[in-house]
């Protein structure tokens, strides 16, 4: 039986991570989450990155990405995706079987998984981005107000699916293992707290109703007790410098840097409503099944809680995320409707041939994808300047890069989609030299991608940001002030827009068709 799961976890895993696709290093988020512990594993000059020395918001992830960084390779990288996305699938197909009795193997386990496969495929979100402008398959997996579990690549958000496996472990008979899975999920991310505690809950609910009253007591220690190390740094590493430093540091992150995370008023529409309905008619179909609180208690604390910061405005409920527990409980009502749609097909052999051809397809279709760069994509024209960056770079050196301050926007999928650029008032981060850090190892004085998380360096980042964007609307830089300014911070390298040289800035020393790279002068 052990090595029959073991062979089906792995064709699984195989067959629905090659299908959902995953983006090269580095992109995205990746450029964040990987700063610190790129930085303590030595790569380039990070260390001496002003970010790469703020207080880490994911410890154990950045020890991950330094352990494997600096002493195996960084390839593994896509291993760890590939393997999450494998449990993501696999906890995902075993409440299929727990609520149907079916195993993988019979026709409707195959049509599950081809149903499952089809909407996490690569190829049908980009069919649908560009063929209907919209990836709407997303909603299928994504949570409200952008919140997610799996995205295009390795990041702490993905140990979400750790939350996924507790629901299966617990439905399998196994609280203690499912206990485990939530406090690794919390530990990793700590925005999973909130979730992880719904989860714990439900669970110690689950065990007091079938009457083992001491079993869920325990249940719940051991869950509290498993957070603790990620709550400690917390409180230690991210605690209020003091009560007005803190609320300025809420205010700039919930309104200026991730209000369509953290504002109702910017993710709640129509497809965040359809979300909701999705999740409450699975709660509806598994009403007589444990599941049906193991769904119904999160749900209902997430509600409430999203219900009271609506009514208080409290940015710090906000950052707490109370909507995040969407990003695990749309995935499981995916799971549970596709688990009742499986079971009302005709157990016919033409279903097994058309399943397979399917899975074979999107399998194709997946590696086609991500070797012909068709999602994921960025602003191949900068690339020679990192590229003179990453040969010519030296200890000392810091980078002034061009800061763009987006409007606010809903969010959504841009992994299959073309790229937001700068200067085109999408109301998105545009991709343009987001992977200046990891791709050359050098540090800059700021950008607006990345953040830090404790409230008096949420204010500096703030104000560096502030500093750049004002520097960059001026296009003459020769006077004393400004070299002044850029002395201050020891900027020593700046980086303009070709189309928008700067007069002044100093010594040209690299130029292309997209950027201008200037060694600053030394003010007087």
């Amino acid at each position: 039986m052990a090595a029959r799961r073991l062979a089906a976890f792995i064709a699984l895993t195989l067959i629905f991570g090659v299908a959902h696709t995953q983006a090269p290093l580095y992109y995205s988020n990746q450029h964040q989450y990987f700063l610190h512990g790129l930085a303590r594993a030595h790569l380039g000059n990070l260390d001496r990155d002003w970010l790469a020395n703020t207080a880490d918001p994911t410890p154990l992830f950045s020890t991950l990405v330094a352990f494997t960084h600096r002493y195996l390779h960084d390839g593994l990288f896509h291993v760890y995706f590939l393997l999450l996305l494998g449990i993501y699938a696999y906890s995902l197909a075993g409440i299929f079987e727990y609520l149907t009795g079916h195993d993988l193997i019979s026709v409707p386990g195959l049509l599950f998984v081809t149903l499952l496969t089809l909407v996490h495929a690569g190829a049908l979100r980009f069919a649908s981005a560009h063929l209907l402008g919209k990836d709407y398959p997303w909603y299928l997996q994504s949570g409200v107000a952008g919140q997610y579990v799996l995205g295009p690549g390795l990041q702490p958000s993905m140990f979400g699916v750790l939350l996924l496996a507790a629901v299966h472990a617990f439905l399998r008979g196994r609280p203690w293992l499912a206990i485990v899975c939530v406090g690794l999920a919390a530990d990793f991310h700590s925005t999973y707290l909130l979730t992880s505690a719904f989860l714990a809950l439900a669970f110690m609910a689950a065990t007091w109703r079938r009457g083992e009253r001491r079993r869920a007591l325990l249940l719940g220690l051991a869950a509290l007790f498993l957070v603790t190390p990620v709550l400690a740094y917390d409180l230690v590493m991210l605690a209020p410098s003091d009560a007005s430093v803190f609320a300025i540091a809420q205010q700039i992150i919930a309104h200026d840097r991730i209000p369509h995370h953290a504002q109702p008023a910017l993710w709640f529409d129509v497809i965040a409503a359809l979300q909701y309905g999705w999740v409450i008619v699975a709660i509806a179909l598994v009403r007589r099944t444990p599941l049906f609180l193991l769904m119904a208690i999160p749900l209902a604390f997430s509600v409430a809680l999203t219900l009271l910061q609506v009514a208080t405005g409290s940015d710090t409920l906000a950052l707490l995320f109370p909507w995040r527990t969407t990003a695990i409980l749309v995935p499981l009502a995916t799971a549970i409707i596709f688990a009742r749609l499986a079971t009302l097909s005709p157990p016919l052999r033409s279903t097994v041939v058309v399943c397979s051809v399917a899975l074979v397809l999107l399998a194709i279709g997946g590696i086609r994808i991500m070797a012909g760069g068709l999602a994921y994509r960025t602003n191949p024209d900068e690339l020679p300047l990192p590229d003179y960056i990453r040969e010519h770079q030296q200890p000392g050196d810091l980078y002034l890069l061009p800061v763009e301050v987006p409007k606010p926007n809903a969010a959504g999928s841009t992994s299959f989609t073309p790229p937001p650029r700068r200067d085109k008032q999408v109301g998105l981060i545009s991709v343009d030299l987001q992977r200046f850090r990891l791709y050359t190892g050098a540090p800059i004085f700021i950008d607006f991608k990345s953040i830090p998380y404790k409230d008096n360096e949420v204010i500096e980042w703030w104000d560096r940001v502030q500093f750049a964007k004002r520097l960059y609307e001026q296009p003459d830089w020769s006077d004393e002030v400004t070299r002044h300014a850029l002395a201050t911070p020891h900027i020593t390298h700046v980086v303009a827009p070709a189309h928008k040289p700067l007069r002044g800035a100093g010594e040209i020393i690299f130029q292309d068709e997209s950027y201008i790279l200037y060694r600053v002068k030394a003010a007087r």
